[in-house]
């Protein structure tokens, strides 16, 4: 607990989300001058369909590790990896037989060959060693952020060097391998220990029970996250994806701010502060978060209002209108923040059916949105159908702790009063820098 408890944990999982969001955010900088819009469609509709395939499957193996009593064994580890490495087997295949039906559904057949190439990844992805989430549940912050900071720098360099060479969707997809063999070789070099395969029956059985409520909450999150893409790509230009990806995108790599922090500090701290006692748990919920919230929100806030500045100045003008997507998606990434650790705070309590439930809430929303609002709002009305749903989740999560004696209005409260504070001067930034991509994104939904 008390590693877990030092302030430096927190602050290196914040550095680390924001040294991410910076190679991301360069590396698109420089990809929009070298890229048409196209190459970010093709490439967000295939990691839109491997995401797809792997919430349809997800069974849960970092809560299992985290919260197992036995989550260090390593024996129980390789059987963990063995399984995963099965299931990556099989969704290698899955998707070989998939890219040709869903670029029919799609009317895009010219993507079934690049859609093909890329279903290995999932075997590159499963061969990183189970470790990695040894790591988390150990507390080992800094090494778990490396790894993952590496692997990524090694991908972004990658895409930027090969795309000089080759100016098209191709570096992008060769970025993707380079980027999971970079994880799985930093995390054997700088984690004792691989994985390999082992079997254990009992072992397995615990991991079906557990994830029972995984499984199904997954599938509903992935047609809430990935709904939008497929209809955007469906009823639109591939050219007109690629716009609303980039800035989709943008906003997603600004979520690991919170979800990382949550994973890897926050959920790991509550799971042990509940197993030493529920009065622990109360001493921690807000304290183990308090000042990176505000900080998170704060952002939050200021990019929302800062969102046309930021496009008009970084981004290539055919990307400028962007903005509109981002600010509404922007404003998700909070809330999800906000419900995702209260929810994780209720898993840590054992109780894993609210994840189920929140997700029932969201669907239901995103549907009713979207039957009600998609035709006067056009393309806006799928990032604000997301919005919209998960405002209701965190509404629910909330209901949760209040039942479990967690909840302080007024602490909860001063997350939303630092993200309203900080979009005020944003948007002030925005209006004397960039009326015009104000108005271009504007004109894009009227």
């Amino acid at each position: 607990m008390a590693r877990l408890m030092r302030d430096e944990a927190g602050t290196t999982v914040f550095v680390f989300t924001a040294a991410t969001l910076v190679l991301r955010l360069g590396g698109n900088i420089v990809l929009t001058r070298l890229l048409d819009p196209d190459a970010f469609g093709v490439v967000g509709i295939i990691v839109s369909i491997m995401v797809t395939l792997t919430m349809m499957s997800d069974l849960g193996f970092l809560d299992f590790v985290v919260r197992h009593r036995r989550g260090g064994d390593r024996r129980l580890l390789d059987v963990l990896w063995t399984i995963r490495l099965g299931q990556s087997g099989l969704l290698t295949l899955a998707m070989l037989l998939a890219a040709w039906p869903v670029t029919l559904f799609l009317e895009k057949p010219e993507l079934a060959s690049p859609i093909a190439a890329m279903a290995p990844l999932f075997l590159v992805n499963a061969l990183c060693p189970m470790t990695l989430l040894l790591a988390q549940r150990e507390g080992r912050v800094g090494t778990v952020c490396l790894v993952e900071l590496g692997a990524l720098a090694v991908q972004v360099a990658f895409n930027l060097v090969l795309c000089l060479m080759v100016p098209d969707y191709r570096a992008l997809l060769a970025g993707l391998y380079v980027g999971a063999a970079a994880r799985m070789l930093l995390t054997l070099r700088m984690i004792e220990g691989g994985s390999r395969l082992a079997w254990n029956r009992g072992a397995a059985t615990e991991l079906t029970r557990f994830s029972r409520w995984v499984l199904p909450s997954s599938l509903l999150t992935l047609l809430l996250t990935q709904s939008d893409k497929f209809l955007f790509a469906r009823l639109f230009s591939m050219a007109g994806f690629g716009a609303y990806i980039l800035p989709s995108n943008l906003a997603l790599a600004a979520q690991p701010f919170g979800r990382n922090y949550v994973e890897r500090y926050f959920f790991p701290l509550v799971s042990r502060a509940w197993r030493e006692g529920p009065e622990r748990l109360a001493a921690v919920f807000y304290a183990a978060r308090r000042r990176q919230f505000l900080l998170l929100f704060a952002g939050i806030g200021f990019g929302m209002g800062a969102a046309p500045a930021l496009f008009g100045i970084l981004f290539d003008h055919r990307y400028e209108y962007g903005w509109i997507y981002f600010t509404v998606l922007l404003l998700r990434v909070g809330f999800d923040l906000d419900s995702f650790a209260n929810i994780q705070t209720v898993v840590a309590m054992g109780r894993t059916a609210p994840i189920l439930h929140a997700n029932l809430l969201r669907f239901g929303l995103f549907v009713l949105w979207i039957i009600a609002f998609f035709r006067p709002l056009g393309a806006l009305a799928l990032p604000l159908a997301l919005t919209v749903a998960e405002l209701g989740a965190l509404l629910y999560s909330i209901a949760l702790l209040r039942r479990q004696g967690l909840f302080r209005l007024r602490q909860h409260g001063l997350y939303y009063a630092a993200l309203t504070a900080a979009l005020v001067p944003g948007a002030v930034l925005s209006w004397f820098l960039a009326r015009n991509v104000v108005a271009a994104g504007l004109a894009a939904i009227g």
